[in-house]
């Protein structure tokens, strides 16, 4: 089976959360509780020589509750709920974690002592359903005290969840409990959906079984899950896996795992999963799979969100640059033809007592072209004289604009060349860090408005990527335009090769040479062939590679971070292999 399913929690995996926390709070006293964001809450559990903390979120796209060792910012002045918690739960005992019914719910009991003096238990709900998502506070008579979502009679026709409201849990959906099943009860509600898929069958009966748990249900029992139930023999197979899964869970027998793509998390269960012809990875504790997985959720998001972000800022930029180098482009090349100008003065001048005012055109022989005829335009408002001087004026202008116009061509083709670069960097970045430096790097040009106090800038110091060539010469890349600038300008030394693909945008590449010897041929091949790879010609079988000694590289006055000239050049043909780049990026330099 090919494809990957992307699942929220489901009632199997919060079976394998409830029976860890259960096995590690149980007993445990609460000692600390924040509130970092609005849907998150975490609270710290002090059990005989080791805290615990415990996460919980009602993030509609998230919603998860486990053991974490993330740590949050939290902010100056808690908020309500997070101050309610406090003044109901810290310092008491946990003393019960259940899943009522086989639910998408978590009841965490703990045992507080009120201002008489009594023992009495206050309950904490976590319902996770996807934007339905809450964590409820209910008191030992079943009313509410708060949630940190509250939902009136307007949001919801079903129940509301308000403090002084009695607590019912979301209403049921007709399923069964799977911990109760039997093989009876099986074949009665599955023949109830003979000519439905069969992965849909199971979870329209049950209840807690999400479709990748469906699916491997029938995977496990040799049946396509998108093949309908068509005899008793198929529920026979169906029911077997069935019954193998959930005497696990009623005995606590968890294997968390996640299935990887490449280094890509794709899906994650607290069972084994042997419908994927994928890699998978194994964990101890259902808690750490979820933190290392939403980890990796979290920070995919925020990559995808600031490149996103960024590419639309450099996409609306270079129109805006395109558009003003047509332009001025455009006046050059007027400005370059200005001696049309010249020409048409001359000859008004020369035949100057053949016009008169009043006149709007004149045909005269050019006799700088063999006295073809030509046609100028006048002014009739003007002398024949101011008529040339009008001519001769033109001249003059485009003659003086044709210099701040190349600067302005110049310019513009710069930005431009600087745009496509940062498009490179942005699609060659695989860390957090390397895209955050780009947009310090857009925030430093102008691209984009620098935010207000309180977020100040981070100085990561990101290293360049680094290679060991075949001859054992060190070779660094720069992983965007101001780590490009950097390496070229500070990090080499003069006796240094410096590399670059030709005419594309590309990333600096230098060959470091301390012994000052010449450079072996294979060195140069191979940094030639790892410039490519990190250039827009990754995928070409051909790439021109530029290389001189860093001393003739140079940068402009005023010129954007990573734009350089560079003389005294040889040039290489080279095809970028993959396989090459990770061999020599593997080695330690």
């Amino acid at each position: 089976m090919k494809e990957l399913l992307f699942m929220g929690l489901d009632g199997i995996t919060l079976a394998a959360i409830r029976s860890e926390l259960e096995d590690k709070l149980i007993g445990g006293r609460v000692d600390k509780i924040y509130q970092p964001k609005s849907e998150l809450l975490t609270i710290r559990v002090r059990q005989p020589g080791e805290n615990l903390n415990l996460l919980l979120s009602a993030n509609p796209q998230g919603p998860r509750v486990h053991l974490t060792n993330e740590s949050f910012d939290n902010p100056a002045q808690p908020p309500a709920f997070c101050m309610l918690l406090r003044k109901h739960l810290q310092s008491g005992r946990i003393r019960k974690v259940e899943q009522p019914n086989f639910e998408r719910i978590l009841n965490i009991v703990i045992q507080y002592k009120d201002e008489q003096g009594q023992l009495i238990d206050k309950n904490l709900v976590i319902e996770l359903m996807g934007r339905h998502s809450n964590v409820i506070l209910v008191d030992h008579k079943n009313k509410i005290l708060d949630s940190i979502k509250r939902v009136t009679d307007k949001m919801s026709r079903q129940r509301e969840v308000l403090p002084n409201k009695t607590y019912s849990p979301p209403p049921e959906q007709g399923k069964k409990n799977p911990l109760n099943h039997t093989a009876q009860e099986f074949k009665t509600l599955l023949e109830e959906h003979f000519d439905s898929q069969s992965y849909k069958a199971i979870m329209n009966s049950y209840r807690g079984i999400g479709p990748l748990m469906a699916k491997e249900i029938s995977y496990r029992a040799n049946i396509d899950p998108y093949d309908k139930i068509t005899s008793p023999q198929d529920i026979e197979a169906l029911y077997k896996p069935f019954s193998l899964i959930f005497n696990n869970i009623i005995n606590n027998k968890f294997n968390p795992t996640i299935v990887m793509k490449g280094e890509e998390f794709k899906n994650f269960s607290s069972l084994e999963l042997k419908q994927f012809d994928l890699e998978t990875k194994e964990f101890s504790s259902i808690s750490k799979l979820m933190d290392l997985y939403y980890k990796e959720k979290i920070l995919r998001k925020k990559k995808q969100k600031l490149t996103e972000k960024m590419l639309s800022v450099i996409s609306s930029n270079k129109k805006k640059a395109y558009k003003k180098y047509r332009k001025v482009n455009g006046q050059l090349k007027g400005a370059l033809s200005s001696d049309k100008y010249k020409l048409k003065g001359e000859l008004i001048t020369a035949n100057i007592y053949r016009l008169k005012e009043g006149d709007t055109q004149a045909t005269l022989e050019n006799y700088y072209d063999n006295n073809k005829k030509i046609k100028i335009k006048l002014d009739p408002r003007l002398t024949p004289a101011e008529n040339a001087q009008r001519y001769f004026k033109k001249y003059e202008k485009a003659k003086r604009s044709i210099k701040h116009l190349k600067n302005q061509v110049r310019k513009g083709k710069n930005e431009i060349n600087y745009l496509k670069q940062l498009e490179l960097s942005i699609e060659h970045s695989q860390e957090l860090d390397d895209l955050i430096e780009i947009y310090e790097e857009l925030i430093d040009e102008g691209y984009i408005k620098k935010q207000k106090k309180g977020s100040k800038k981070q100085d990561r110091k990101l290293l360049p990527l680094t290679f060991k060539s075949s001859d054992g010469y060190q070779i660094l890349v720069g992983r965007n335009n101001k780590q490009n600038d950097h390496l070229t300008k500070k990090v080499a030394n003069d006796g240094d090769t410096w590399l670059h693909v030709k005419d594309i945008p590309g990333s600096h590449t230098i060959i470091r040479n301390h012994t000052r010897d010449e450079i072996p041929d294979s060195t140069l091949l191979e940094a030639a062939q790892i410039a490519a790879y990190y250039s827009k010609g990754r995928e070409s079988s051909k790439v021109p590679v530029d290389y001189t000694l860093t001393k003739y590289v140079n940068k402009p006055k005023g010129a954007k971070p990573g734009m350089v000239y560079y003389d005294n050049h040889k040039t290489l043909y080279v095809e970028p292999k993959e396989e090459l780049i990770k061999s020599l990026k593997n080695k330690k330099a």
